[in-house]
């Protein structure tokens, strides 16, 4: 390199993530952009969609949350990219899965439904670049494995969560439990973005917009097939881990007390009658 300055590799957790059928929003935000079109001069237009910065708007909030010297990410098109660095601070492994569920959910409410992939191992990594197997293999996953609205993680990061949780300060720190985080089904391992409802102090309303906004992904389309698949696997999902949660509220909600008329009214929250 020109300046002598060698990019090095170094241990990274990557996340790439892809917005479902996000193609067709891409054409509602130019065609609301051509609506909203204003000419200031002769020389200037501004055309703003405001579906798109509302988008834009959401990543940025939630990706706050860890954004550090030891993370970086990029959003391009339907597709986000996080880079996380776990050397010095091996809890950010655990905040990204945190972090990950939280763009299922806030998208979720707006429509869109995330699936994707994370692995972890070496790779180039730094602001403008980003480069190595980690990058790629999280991109297959997406692309080639995780069909669903899910994000699957692989082996070398689950090795890796399984490493970091035997350190007694992250179950000091944090109210996690790979038993509900993650799913197992068959070869595959899953985050569970529903399990997010622990950091959650409006559980109701938290398992309420849940199903909203699958109701509606199935209702919109009940006359495509293949999507229509998709939002019925994340019904089950849904309905799976809402009846662990509620036999299970002792042990997963232990910093908190849930009453009875709360129990109550989550178990009304079940989705029903979407058989096809």
């Amino acid at each position: 390199m020109g300046n002598n300055t060698q990019i090095g590799y170094q241990k990274r957790i990557v996340a790439f993530l892809d917005v479902l059928g996000f193609k067709n929003f891409l054409k509602e935000f130019e065609e609301e952009a051509n609506k909203n079109s204003s000419t200031k001069n002769d020389d200037e237009k501004h055309f703003i969609s405001y579906g798109a910065n509302k988008f834009i708007e959401v990543f940025k909030d939630v990706i706050r949350l860890i954004a550090s010297t030891d993370c970086n990410y990029y959003l391009f098109s339907d597709n986000i990219c996080i880079t996380i660095d776990p050397t010095t601070n091996k809890e950010l492994a655990i905040d990204l899965l945190f972090t990950v569920s939280d763009l299922f959910r806030r998208f979720s409410e707006m429509g869109y439904f995330l699936r994707g992939g994370i692995d972890y191992g070496w790779m180039l990594d730094e602001k403008d670049i980003a480069m190595g197997l980690p990058l790629a293999n999280a991109y297959l996953i997406e692309n080639s494995v995780a069909n669903f609205p899910r994000i699957i993680i692989s082996e070398n990061y689950k090795n890796f969560l399984d490493e970091i949780c035997k350190f007694e300060e992250v179950g000091d720190n944090y109210i996690f439990s790979k038993e509900n985080f993650l799913v197992a089904s068959c070869e595959i391992t899953y985050l569970n973005p529903f399990y997010n409802v622990v950091k959650t102090d409006d559980k109701i309303s938290f398992f309420s917009i849940y199903k909203k906004a699958i109701e509606r992904g199935m209702t919109e389309n009940m006359k495509m097939e293949r999507i229509y698949h998709k939002f019925k696997w994340l019904a089950e999902e849904f309905n799976r881990f809402l009846d662990l949660y509620l036999n299970n509220i002792d042990t997963i909600e232990q910093e908190r007390e849930i009453y009875q008329e709360e129990i109550e009214e989550m178990k009304s929250l079940i989705i029903k009658d979407y058989a096809k």
